[in-house]
């Protein structure tokens, strides 16, 4: 009989993040035929041990199953849509931002999730109910009915990189070693698989298997197990894996494949190697010279550039083409030339202060400007002082009383108020007083200042005028700490100007100054010159050479026989055999285009004086050779 079909939703089954909905076409069933079917069913009565594989599948179980779409959110570039990352930061190309995006992911349901979600009719429903609350759940392991996803896990570590260069990643903080920008923390994927015992732990246990396991179970014999001793958790396997760890090594900025592990310069441009964390089993990139290495670094007890140095035949034709010149070792005297700037200034013993001795007012003035020249008792201006007049009153009422004391001490008064002889013997012989007295140059010389004009009213208090004597100068000479020793009073000193340019003036040091200039760290020493002509001008700079003290018999070697090095002197030393070998040195004072050598040679030794650096070079070479490869070098061809 033709019976209507309807169509019914069945729920098929339910995903991570989603639900799926499948239409099956499912046929009514008649009332009257309920009995028939319900007969027609094969149902187990015990209930355990029952097989579910052996049920008929439903005709929705058997649908095709397809991939589930699942949207994730994920960062990308604005600008470049093909840069895509799973966290926050910016983009490699133009260090935009990235921005929040939505990405789908298929994922596909597993095998037993598949099961578990097909459509069953509802008979078959009933009989697996049925079946399921007779079967005896207490052998199955807890959690065994879900299955986990297989594949590996994606975890994401904080490493450091390079905004300007991405390839540059590291596991800690430091600097580019391209471009020395500090690196920057990003999050990085890191794919760890899960053990064995995981997979083990997660597979999908049927019903048949969970009876078998519970079967064998309970029939195997644990008399001789002792299952106290067996460690908590030992259902879940621990991750396995080693921990890394770090140490600090040392590399070159410029060069990041020199690694070494104690603090030196790079072999092959000679940077200072800075400090840095890597994995602990990074080998240095000295390998087995790593002892060889850390023996040449310079230290402070046996400096690296101390070594010595192989010797070096050379051919006598070579020799000559290379203008080698030869110079003995000798004993010397030494005089050494300090040289230093100075400024002329006046010789402060020849300077004079012109001051009244009573005040008044100027009458006459004779010297007005600045730079005039005066001889020595030249009227320079006269003034009108009361107390003067009074004291000349005093003086002729003392000479006509007839008593000599009373004169004598108004002649001493006039005296000590400076006015002049004949000014007093005008005074007597006339009998009348002078209203006006003179006031002359007390030194022959120029007016370097003037504070007074015509008119005025003066005081003892002040400075007139200022002479000053051309005949003599100093001059002030700067020296520098290192030249300190060298100099002393009564040694002689050169100097030169640049505006009178061929003259040379010959003078000595008068005064060396106790104390240092706090603002240049010099000492200050007194020069003195004649200046006969004057031609000598207050102010102005000079070039000075002091003649140090004299060392006598100190062994010398030519000036342009040292080879000056970061880590000391050395000199091309001509041995017995022939050869040249450069030799380490210690250096005194230079003078005269001769060096002391305070160590290092002997008074018979021949030194190389030009065309050294050629030979130093080669020795040098051959030493870097022998470091290399441990053997003795010959002398060089």
């Amino acid at each position: 009989m033709n019976r209507p079909n309807l169509f019914r939703t069945v729920v098929t089954g339910v995903a991570a993040s989603a639900v799926t909905y499948t239409l099956i076409s499912v046929p009514m069933i008649h009332p009257k035929d309920a009995h028939a079917n319900d007969a027609s069913q094969t149902v187990n009565p015990t209930g355990n041990g029952h097989d579910h594989a052996a049920m008929p599948a439903s005709p929705a179980a058997s649908s095709k199953a397809g991939d589930e779409t699942k949207f994730v959110t994920k960062y990308t570039c604005p600008m470049h849509p093909q840069i895509i990352e799973d966290h926050p930061g910016t983009c490699p190309i133009c260090g935009m931002n990235l921005v929040p995006k939505l990405f789908p992911v298929k994922v596909k349901p597993s095998a037993a999730e598949t099961a578990t979600h097909a459509v069953a009719t509802p008979q078959a429903q009933q009989q697996m109910a049925d079946d399921h609350s007779a079967h005896d759940h207490s052998a199955m392991p807890s959690g065994t009915t879900a299955s986990a996803k297989s594949g590996a896990e994606t975890k994401f570590v904080t490493k450091y990189t390079c905004p300007m260069h991405p390839q540059i990643i590291e596991d800690h903080p430091g600097t580019c070693p391209i471009c020395g920008m500090n690196l920057v923390p990003k999050l990085f994927p890191v794919k760890v698989k899960p053990s064995a015992a995981e997979t083990a732990t997660q597979a999908v246990v049927t019903p048949q298997a969970q009876q078998q396991m519970a079967d064998d179970h309970s029939a195997h014999d644990h008399s001789g197990h002792d299952h106290t001793a067996l460690p908590s958790g030992t259902t879940a396997s621990a991750k396995s894996g080693s921990e890394t760890k770090f140490v600090t090594k040392y590399t070159c900025p410029m060069h990041p494949q020199i690694i070494e592990d104690h603090p030196g310069t790079c072999p092959i441009c000679g940077m200072t190697l800075v400090p840095k964390l890597f994995p602990a089993d990074t080998k240095d990139s000295g390998g087995q010279a790593q002892p060889q290495a850390q023996a040449a670094q310079p230290t402070v007890a046996a400096p690296a550039a101390q070594e010595t140095l192989p010797p070096v035949a050379v051919a006598p034709m070579t020799l000559k083409y290379m203008n080698v010149v030869l110079a003995p070792v000798q004993w010397r005297n030494l005089t050494r030339q300090i040289h230093s700037v100075g400024l002329v200034g006046f010789d402060e013993n020849r300077i004079s202060h012109v001051h009244p001795r009573a005040s008044g007012w100027v009458e006459t003035l004779n010297v007005r400007a600045l730079g005039d020249t005066v001889k020595k008792g030249e009227v320079l201006l006269t003034v009108y002082s009361p107390d003067i007049l009074a004291a000349e009153k005093d003086y002729l009422v003392a000479a006509k009383s007839g008593m000599p004391a009373l004169r004598d001490a108004a002649l001493e008064r006039l005296r000590l108020l400076s006015v002049p002889e004949s000014i007093i013997k005008q005074i007597a012989d006339t009998g009348r007083v002078t209203r006006t007295i003179p006031i002359t140059a007390p030194q022959s010389g120029y007016i370097s200042a003037i504070n007074l004009r015509e008119g005025m009213y003066i005081t003892p208090t002040l400075d007139l005028f200022t002479i000053a004597d051309p005949g003599k100068v100093w001059v002030q000479a700067e020296i520098l700490e290192r030249d300190m020793q060298q100099v002393a009073v009564g040694q002689p000193a050169e100097m030169t100007v640049d505006g009178i340019p061929g003259r040379i003036w010959h003078g000595k040091v008068d005064f060396v100054y106790p104390e240092l200039d706090p603002k240049s760290r010099t000492l200050k020493a007194r020069l003195v010159f004649d200046n006969p002509d004057g031609v000598l001008k207050p102010n102005q700079f000079a070039e000075i050479g002091i003649s140090g003290v004299s060392q006598g018999d100190v062994l010398t070697v030519p000036s342009t026989a040292v080879i000056p090095t970061a880590s000391g002197a050395r000199v091309v030393r001509k041995n017995a055999d022939g050869t040249f070998q450069p030799v380490h040195v210690q250096l005194g004072d230079s003078a005269g285009g001769y060096t002391q050598i305070t160590h290092g040679l002997s008074p018979n030794d021949v030194v190389v004086a030009s065309g050294q650096f050629l030979i130093d070079s080669e020795s040098n070479v051959q030493a870097a050779f022998a470091r290399m490869t441990g053997a003795v070098d010959q002398p060089a061809q």
